[in-house]
């Protein structure tokens, strides 16, 4: 079964969005990747080609939860970054199946698969997604920053051949809050406003990031950290 026409596209929508929500999905957005396919085809190659949409979906993290990470990750923390992995991998699986039975080419992307030789890169970019969707916009600490939640999610990627209506991407609104900046232990974070074509490496110091994230590993078995996420201002409780 396909959709033919605006109001039947819409219908397509909102039911995906449904589906979704039901799921326990707490933001869906659609993402049109056409105008970004020569970025795409630079940074993956020509994988995901055939995929003109995306379908970006994200689940709230417990605000106090993550409020206790500002000293460091903890143990609660790490739970429950692995069990909203879990339900986003399960939600995807489900939403890519969704359209394909309805006639349409989908690919459920995991939540958080870490690929190449260093294994520092998914195999696409759920920020990426989130933020064509106009879920929010790219914020220093290079997570996706929501206008009610802040950087207080996760997020997973269906890409789709459906003809979904893209959302519009949202304008950083960081400002000169240096909060991220300030926290992190090794001064990865480096205050710098996300825009269209940044290389990371003038946001991010990648390198002293991964090596701190190795030695949390060796504590709590998992890279994680959080800091910069606990202080962002946006959608705090």
């Amino acid at each position: 079964m396909t959709y033919d026409g605006i109001d039947s596209l819409s219908s397509l929508a909102e039911e995906l969005r449904a589906y979704l929500f039901s799921l326990g999905a707490h933001k869906v957005g659609f993402a049109d990747l056409q105008p970004y396919r020569p970025v795409i085809e630079l940074e993956y190659g020509d994988a995901w080609l055939d995929y003109p949409r995306a379908v970006s979906v994200a689940v709230n993290f417990p605000r106090a939860v993550l409020d206790e990470v500002r000293d460091g990750p903890t143990l609660t923390y790490v739970r429950y970054y692995d069990t909203l992995n879990a339900s986003l991998d399960r939600i995807s699986a489900y939403g890519a199946e969704w359209l394909d039975v309805r006639g349409y080419k989908a690919y459920p992307v995991p939540a958080s698969q870490m690929v190449g030789e260093n294994h520092l890169r998914g195999i696409f970019s759920h920020r990426a997604a989130a933020r064509l969707a106009g879920l929010g916009w790219v914020g220093k600490c290079c997570s996706i920053i929501t206008p009610d939640r802040g950087p207080r999610q996760r997020f997973c990627t269906i890409f789709t051949d459906a003809p979904l209506p893209g959302g519009e991407p949202l304008t950083p609104r960081c400002g000169a809050c240096r909060n991220c900046t300030d926290i992190c232990p090794v001064q990865a974070v480096k205050g710098v406003i996300w825009q269209e074509g940044q290389p990371l490496s003038e946001r991010l110091d990648v390198a002293a990031c991964h090596e701190f994230l190795i030695g949390i590993r060796k504590t709590f078995g998992k890279s994680v950290c959080g800091r910069c996420l606990a202080v962002c201002p946006y959608g705090r409780a």
